[in-house]
This record gives C-alpha cells, sequence and structure tokens, in this order.
C-alpha cells in the first residue's frame, strides 16, 4: 500500500523542529544525516533565534529551523516549492549564519554550518533519497571549504514507498523518521510508528492540531507542484487560493467552537477577518431558520 502524496504543511512542521517535546526526535534526525550517535547530539543541541537574516529590508527573514551544536551550526528547512525565492532564501540562510559569526577585530574562528533541506521534490533529479554537497571545484572535485555542508532529502521518493517497507524499519532509517511528513492517514502512522515512545510525541504533536485543521494541516502534493512553477508570493492566485483555504478552515474551526485566538494563530488571518467570517456565518444560519 503506498502513501497518498500529501506532504505535511511546513508551519507545523517548523513547529515540530522546534518543540522541546520532540527534542529526541530532532537529535535523531540529526544524527542520522550526519551519521553521528543520538546521545551526543542530544547533549550538545541547542536551538537558537531562527531571526539570523541581518538584511532587516530582506521579506521572510527567518529560518525554519536552527540548531547550535559544540561544533556546527544545523539549520534545517522545510522546503514545499521547488522555486527560486526558496533557493534564494536557503543560500542566504547559509551566507547569514557565516557572517554572524564574523566579530571586527577578533580571530575568525567559524564553525561549519550544515543545512538539511527536507525537500518535497527531488532537487537534483537523480531519483535518490538524499543528496550531500559541498562547495567544490568544478573540473577536479576538491571542496573548496568544508565550513559548508549540504544534505537535500527528496520526500517525493519516500511518498512513492509502500508503507510496508517503512514499518519494518527503525530510528536510524532516516526514511522510517521522516514518514510521518508524507503520511496524511492516521491510522497507518500508528501503525508505523506504534512503538516507539519518541515518534507518540511526534505524532501527538501532528494530531493535537485537531479535526478541524485536517484540510489545512497536508499540502496536496499535486497543487504545490503546480504552484511551484510561480515564485511564491507572487502570484495573486496562489495568495487568493490560500486565503480562500485559510477562511475554510476559520469557519470549520469555528464550528467547533475553538477560540478566536487560536485561529488566528492557525490560519495567520485577522481577529477582524476571523470576527467578520463569523458574523457571516452567523448570518447564514439565520436566514436558513
Amino acid at each position: 500500500m503506498k502513501t497518498e502524496k500529501k506532504l505535511l504543511n511546513d508551519e507545523y512542521a517548523k513547529k515540530i523542529f522546534r518543540s522541546e517535546d520532540c527534542r529526541e526526535y530532532v537529535a535523531s534526525v540529526i544524527a542520522v544525516v550526519l551519521n553521528l550517535k543520538k546521545e551526543y547530539v542530544m547533549e550538545n543541541l541547542t536551538l537558537i533565534n531562527p531571526n539570523v537574516n541581518i538584511n532587516e529590508n530582506v521579506k521572510d527573514q527567518e529560518v525554519d529551523t536552527v540548531y547550535d551544536t559544540k561544533e556546527n551550526y544545523i539549520n534545517i528547512e522545510i522546503n514545499y516549492r521547488n522555486s527560486k525565492v526558496s533557493k534564494i532564501k536557503n543560500s542566504a540562510y547559509i551566507a547569514q549564519l557565516y557572517l554572524k559569526q564574523v566579530k571586527p577585530g577578533e580571530k575568525y574562528q567559524i564553525k561549519p554550518i550544515v543545512q538539511i533541506n527536507i525537500n518535497n521534490y527531488d532537487y537534483y533529479k537523480k531519483n535518490k533519497f538524499i543528496y550531500h554537497s559541498y562547495v567544490m571545484e568544478e573540473e577536479y572535485h576538491i571542496v573548496r571549504d568544508k565550513n559548508i555542508e549540504i544534505y537535500d532529502i527528496n520526500l517525493d521518493l519516500l511518498s512513492k514507498m509502500d508503507y510496508n517497507e517503512i514499518e519494518k524499519m527503525n530510528e536510524r532509517d532516516l526514511k522510517w523518521l521522516l514518514y510521518i511528513f508524507v503520511c496524511e492517514d492516521k491510522k497507518l502512522r500508528k501503525e508505523v510508528y506504534g512503538g516507539s515512545e519518541m515518534m507518540k510525541k511526534v505524532n501527538k504533536k501532528v494530531e493535537d492540531y485537531g479535526e478541524a485543521l485536517d484540510a489545512y494541516l497536508f499540502y496536496d502534493k499535486k497543487a504545490l507542484d503546480e504552484a511551484g512553477m510561480y515564485e511564491m508570493g507572487m502570484d495573486d492566485g496562489i495568495i487568493q487560493g490560500e486565503k480562500k483555504k485559510a477562511i475554510e478552515t476559520a469557519k470549520k474551526m469555528l464550528k467547533k467552537g475553538i477560540p478566536v485566538e487560536d485561529i488566528v494563530y492557525y490560519t495567520e488571518l485577522s481577529i477582524d477577518e476571523i470576527e467578520q467570517i463569523q458574523k457571516e456565518e452567523n448570518a447564514s444560519e439565520k436566514s436558513e431558520e
């Protein structure tokens, strides 16, 4: 049985990677990618301020997640649209993490920067699950700077796998750890992760958003791929589509009796917009009576 091509909304994915409750999970992902012991990563992992961009004129300057360790900075990015904008942002984050460490008048002591890109697409189109990149000379393949490493993970390949294959894996396999990002089916998630206390915490984070958020929690991959033809935030149709989806989600949450403050948080609509939706819904109900 293959997983439907759905992908966990990046806002909720970021919450998982920033959550103290999911610290062990984050350490496990980093440990597997970098081939380290999970216990070592757990001991030395510190979440830092995600606002690393020093240029206040750059829009959307907040990274998804950055951790500081004794030896390096780990930048985890969730990339759902394969666009020029996301590529530029990811490169900019690496540059800013580099510049963040440069102090005028002091001897340069740069911690290596590792960027882990969790992509809903195959970055190099070679049908691999994970790619490892350095900055290197083209002809001789000599690494120019070992202080920058990039890992690109292909969730599209993972979404095509039979869940029975995933179920046989364990936490030392990156496919098993990241399967939760592509599996919308609650029953399948419980079957795969039921024996893991660590993954129960991650799965609870997903399910805690509630039934009213189900339509908003997972992205439709086909729609995202189509949207990838445009630059994020630049196409009016995409903006209107996202706004419409947020309004429909707000209506569902209002019917469930979810507080306005929570609806604002999850949908990113304003309080005035939520109150207007509520008035319209109340008026519609009265007219039907």
